[in-house]
């Protein structure tokens, strides 16, 4: 497959993660909405963030079913509808309980990433960091176009006609990405392997899998829980003026570092061979070097909220955000150490892994973000972790090298 075609898979994948997270982001945007239309308590807007969290656990665990791994087409059409009819029903179910449920089917949209991992192993090798860098960015440009684009259509035209316009765009980036995919990027056209029962359920005896699943933990639980809570913990420290500051400096980090990390990953992979165990520990060193500047960062964090340093805290979360770094790095690891026919398999286990965070993170941080500086210790607590845990993978036997296959 040509170079055009590795730059559109990449575009379109960027373009179905922006479209969906800005429209994702409208909910803790327009919350004040519900509050006042829906009378949703503080507890019940909770729960609904709650719920979203939930909603990435259970895609992953769907993506285990034999139909998702044989139809990825479907299931990114799938993933997209289940997050873009919520989009239409929010405004007129009146019920917060049906916005919480709602809210629970929109996190079903994580269904595509570990097909969009797929895509990128078929199409790159040492690239595939940047590409998924840049793919991944998508999530917060989405926040960035939907806290700033989707306020400006609430307040002109009302939060309904703005949740809908979203739905909308939802619905036609999915039918785009439907039509311009080339089936040759998609797992089953590329790897046509029938595979039995048996070696179905054998990424998850290997010790690999477990490990590397458990080192993207402790960034899920930081990026997906600091981003909605910094602005409580900014506050806390350093009173209102802060805080709405202090998120964009977070957010905007996050993308920064999602394709910049990814680049870095490229540049040191390509000084190597393009076997996988030399592939792998080019992304892992990489992502273990986030880690240790994460660990910096909420130190540093830490430092600030008790000195009241304003401007070493932003850049503390300039610094913090480089976590973000070891998504590109995370996600490229299952078509690089895993035997062709297991990569999509392999992803959703470890996705399965990982956003385990998502169902105890928000929960956990919450009971600890009404005082900021135990929410810096425990990001750092939670850096260390995923340093070590790299580490610890660094010493495995990749999934592929136990079966002799050099892909």
């Amino acid at each position: 497959m040509g170079r055009g075609v590795g730059i559109r898979t990449v575009g379109l994948d960027l373009l179905f993660m922006g479209v969906n997270f800005s429209a994702l982001t409208l909910f803790s945007t327009l919350k004040d909405f519900f509050a006042s239309e829906y009378g949703m308590t503080p507890t019940q807007l909770q729960w609904a963030a709650a719920a979203y969290s939930i909603g990435i656990f259970a895609a992953f665990f769907i993506g285990h079913s034999k139909y998702v791994e044989e139809h990825p087409k479907a299931t990114v059409l799938a993933a997209a509808i289940l997050a873009a009819i919520p989009q239409f029903l929010i405004p007129v179910s009146g019920s917060p309980a049906a916005v919480i449920a709602l809210r629970f089917l929109q996190g079903l949209v994580m269904m595509a990433v570990p097909i969009f991992s797929s895509q990128v192993g078929t199409l790159f090798s040492h690239a595939r960091p940047l590409a998924l860098g840049i793919i991944l960015s998508g999530i917060f440009i989405g926040g960035f176009v939907g806290s700033n684009v989707g306020w400006q259509l609430a307040v002109a035209y009302g939060w309904r006609t703005a949740y809908m316009v979203f739905g909308l765009a939802m619905l036609i980036v999915a039918l785009i990405w439907i039509g311009l995919t080339s089936p040759e990027t998609l797992p089953r056209h590329a790897h046509k392997v029938e595979v039995s029962s048996a070696s179905r359920g054998s990424v998850w005896r290997k010790p690999f899998t477990i490990v590397w699943g458990f080192t993207f933990f402790p960034s899920i639980w930081i990026i997906f829980t600091l981003a909605p809570l910094i602005a409580f913990i900014v506050t806390a420290s350093f009173g209102t003026e802060l805080a709405r500051t202090s998120s964009e400096t977070l957010e905007a980090s996050y993308m920064f570092w999602s394709i910049t990390v990814g680049a870095v990953a490229y540049l040191v992979s390509r000084r190597g061979s393009g076997n996988p165990r030399q592939l792998f520990k080019s992304f892992a060193y990489v992502q273990a070097a986030c880690f240790v500047f994460a660990l910096i960062g909420a130190l540093s964090a830490y430092a600030a909220s008790m000195s009241g340093s304003a401007v070493a805290l932003l850049a503390s979360l300039f610094i913090l955000a480089v976590i973000q770094g070891t998504a590109p790095t995370f996600w490229s690891i299952p078509s690089t150490a895993y035997p062709r026919e297991e990569v999509t398999r392999a992803g959703y286990a470890l996705g399965l892994i990982s956003n385990s965070a998502a169902m105890i993170g928000p929960v956990a941080s919450i009971l600890v973000a009404s005082l900021s500086t135990s929410m810096w210790l425990l990001t750092s607590f939670l850096s260390l972790m995923g340093l070590v845990l790299t580490l610890a993978a660094l010493k495995l036997k990749l999934p592929v090298e136990e079966v002799g296959e050099n892909t």
